[in-house]
């Protein structure tokens, strides 16, 4: 269903004499809302005028007073001043679009009148408007359908009543175009008539039990139905998937409901079977973009017996990591990281700090043990020059040589020396591997966020270079409560009784992004190279499946590379047509397997879709447009029609949405 504007309704009916009602009483409601924001806008406007006028007289007063005088008159000026600079009050409500909800509740034999939109108005309305995405009584719209009774506990008090009245409404330029009630669409045709919109109703989701194909097959969503085993209905082309050479990478891909995941997991439980040794379940792994797909794929593992292997999200499976090989970490991890922020984070630009970063910190080293250690000129400039090795590398190249070129015997002087020596190095191999220290170097450090937005061909601009250095001195900074720690807390409350070590900016103060992990862990390698740093490497798996792989930030795939054992069996699935993150960068599924270290392989293309029916791939297929696969997927199921649906806000789609749900799980409580 294409609700296009422009087009003339066709299936029309006649009012009613309660739809004329209704509608007269929709009207009347949102002029008085117009009404008024007008009077309080109108009423601000004033108010900021007569301060202005106010001060305009103290300013001639002031021209002609007495130096005695003078100084009452200014801090009066001061005061006026002040009120003309005082940031704006809450924002009004948009006249021409105001709300997009009423609802009528009744509660201990009243009725009450309720308003949804973007912004909460209150002043100068009896029926008030509230943002439907924070006040709480919005939930009772959201989760209560007309004429049910509903309990619900608010601020301060438990409310209980019944749903009269529940409507969408569209709004167009200030004026009421649509109202759509449980019961019928009313709408304002091109003449400017109120009509019966028999087409334009409320969308709804079908197609489940009893209506859609109930062939067995993955995805069919039968739930509280006895199911085969999965593996007796993979098709002959999800078998020679599984079946393939463990020695092989393999990369599967296809479009939702394809059998990606199934056939990856089924792969993991067929090699584990051939070889329970190499494949232990202890030595595998299952990597999954998001934590629903955790608890899919443990049942499903589970079934296969395979309870043993880990399977985690990569945000948390990295920050794991990070945290075993990395000390002095932040433990608060920040989860409201600014798009911005997280985007020059996953760039892969951001690999050229890591030199720089290096190249410094060899400078500072050189010099440093050169005022240390008496006679090292000869061999420290190797910190330098080999660039060939790993800073840690060249480090441990340094100590040999040095001690070789200490003079004397094996005596006991010279051994206390080489004890010495030894004691200062480790020291030195300390310092440089603290690689939380140089998390601030890489984001406090202006200089380094331009150089590493000059190497990011043009999509790292200045405006991101300035949110990440003001988001990362937020971090960095103290708490309030560490700031303030020696001081008496009585001294440390303000006027309005709130204490100073309740600042909101806390909330930032000393976390870190997840994010910052790969970074974190990619710098470290850089360092280390081939050297031993006195702590264990990362653990190694044998077998890796990578869900929906191209989610994934380049350097977030270098990491889980290294993390393969050398005979490694990976199996990558994924769909580049469903990667709409651009902070991920992803450019080839080739780029993708150069990232994870893995040898290049030819694709494998899933075409059948299970879990969809035929409209929905073939809508699907066309909203792709010039991203879409050559071949149009293939259904095993018919299904309804597919239906669209156009809205004029969010709040108004979510409505939708919740209403079209709730009448599924009502109407068909099997489907998928």
């Amino acid at each position: 269903m294409n609700l296009s504007k422009g087009k003339s309704l066709k299936i029309q009916s006649t009012l009613t004499d309660e739809d004329r009602k209704l509608i007269a009483e929709e009207e009347e409601l949102l002029k008085q809302v117009q009404d008024g924001i007008r009077a309080s806008f109108e009423k601000r406007k004033t108010n900021l005028s007569r301060v202005a006028q106010r001060l305009e007289h103290l300013r001639d007063e002031a021209a002609s007073a007495k130096n005695s005088d003078l100084p009452a008159l200014f801090d009066q000026m001061n005061t006026q001043r002040a009120l003309m600079d005082r940031p704006p009050e809450e924002k009004l409500p948009e006249p021409l679009s105001p709300y997009f909800a009423h609802m009528k509740l009744r509660e201990n034999n009243r009725n009450k009148d309720v308003l949804l939109g973007h912004i909460t108005f209150l002043d100068t309305v009896k029926t008030p408007v509230i943002d439907w995405r924070h006040a709480p009584v919005s939930r009772i719209f959201f989760n209560y359908r007309e004429g049910e009774e509903y309990e619900e506990e608010l601020p301060g008090r438990l409310a209980e009543g019944t749903v009269e009245a529940r409507r969408v409404l569209t709004i167009e330029r200030g004026k009421l175009v649509n109202i759509i009630t449980p019961a019928k669409t009313l709408a304002l045709n091109e003449d400017d008539e109120w009509v019966v919109d028999n087409r334009n109703s409320m969308p709804s989701l079908k197609g489940g039990a009893g209506q859609a194909s109930r062939s067995q097959s993955i995805g069919t969503g039968q739930s509280g139905s006895a199911s085969p085993e999965i593996a007796a209905l993979l098709d002959p082309e999800q078998y020679r998937l599984l079946n393939s050479a463990e020695d092989d990478p393999l990369l599967i891909l296809g479009g939702a409901g394809c059998g990606k995941t199934t056939v990856a997991l089924h792969r993991m439980a067929y090699l584990n079977y051939k070889d329970k040794r190499k494949f232990a379940q202890s030595k595998m792994i299952v990597i999954v973009p998001e934590q629903g797909l955790v608890h899919l794929s443990k049942k499903l593992l589970n079934s296969l017996h395979l309870n043993k292997v880990e399977i985690s999200t990569f945000e948390s499976w990295i920050a794991k990591q990070a945290r075993f090989l990395i000390k002095s970490l932040p433990k608060k991890i920040y989860y409201w990281t600014p798009g911005n922020v997280i985007r020059f984070k996953r760039h892969p630009a951001i690999r050229v700090a890591f030199k720089e970063l290096v190249a410094q910190q060899a400078d500072e080293l050189s010099k440093t043990i050169e005022e240390k250690l008496p006679g090292s000129q000869k061999v420290v400039g190797l910190l330098r020059k080999r660039t060939d090795l790993a800073i840690l590398e060249r480090l441990e190249l340094v100590e040999k040589e040095y001690i070789q070129e200490l003079p004397g015997d094996e005596s006991k002087s010279k051994q206390q020396r080489i004890a010495v020596i030894k004691d200062n190095f480790k020291k030195y191999r300390k310092q440089l591997m603290d690689v939380a220290n140089d998390r601030m170097d890489l984001f406090s450090n202006k200089d380094m966020l331009d150089w590493i937005a000059k190497h990011s061909d043009g999509q790292l601009t200045e405006s991101m270079v300035k949110e990440v250095l003001s988001h990362s001195i937020e971090q960095f900074n103290r708490s309030s409560s560490q700031r303030y720690n020696n001081i008496d807390t009585t001294k440390l409350e303000t006027i309005d009784g709130k204490s100073l070590a309740e600042d909101d900016a806390d909330e930032l103060a000393g976390t870190i992004d997840s994010e910052d992990f790969s970074i974190l862990l990619e710098l470290y390698f850089y360092k280390a190279g081939r050297a031993k740093t006195g702590r264990s490497r990362l653990k190694q798996y044998t077998q890796m499946v990578i869900d929906e792989a191209q989610d994934l930030a380049p350097l977030e795939r270098n990491v889980l590379g290294r993390c393969l054992h050398p005979d490694a069996a990976v199996t990558i699935a994924g769909d580049s047509a469903q990667q709409i993150d651009p902070s991920t960068s992803f450019n080839s599924w080739e780029t993708v397997l150069e990232e994870l270290g893995v040898t290049r392989v030819s694709a494998n293309h899933l075409t059948t879709t299970y879990r969809s029916s035929t409209q929905i791939a073939n809508f699907a297929h066309q909203v792709l447009g010039p991203i879409a696969p050559r071949t149009k997927p293939v259904s095993i199921k018919e299904g309804a029609p597919v239906s669209l649906s156009c809205f004029k806000t969010d709040g108004q789609m979510s409505l939708m949405l919740n209403e079209a749900l709730t009448d599924l799980m009502l109407n068909e409580p099997h489907a998928s």
